[in-house]
């Protein structure tokens, strides 16, 4: 494949960025356009105990999401889970969904979106 890159890339070395609508949420864009990828992006998110993040959804954006440590409580459509390493979720575009974190320690997981800008319209305000 003529003009494609690999990239490794250590996430320490990645910039830790608050997330504007959330509490105690940070987000680090491991893989995205400035690193060559054209169809899908990576993103790793950090919630602190107490953390949360109001209910929202986003319009044309499917997320795949791994659970890499901690715990958390997701709000999907109607439905609560408690999801905690090693978990995978799918959600939909279009799915209200929420993240909340009462538990004492750090969640973190991986993120995989479509390439792109993605709008998320915030319900809860």
């Amino acid at each position: 494949m003529a003009g494609k890159e690999s990239v490794v890339l250590d996430s320490d070395d990645v910039e830790l960025e608050k997330v504007e609508r959330g509490e105690k949420i940070w987000i680090q864009r491991l893989i995205t356009d400035s690193e060559g990828a054209s169809n899908c992006f990576m993103r790793k998110f950090t919630l602190k105990p107490g953390a949360s993040m109001p209910l929202h959804l986003h319009e044309n954006t499917d997320h795949v999401q791994y659970i890499l440590s901690g715990k958390m409580k997701v709000k999907l459509g109607d439905e609560i889970e408690i999801v905690e390493k090693g978990d995978a979720l799918y959600i939909p575009s279009e799915l209200p969904h929420s993240y909340e974190n009462p538990y004492k320690e750090n969640i973190e997981f991986l993120c995989i979106v479509p390439a792109g800008e993605i709008l998320t319209e915030i319900k809860d305000e």
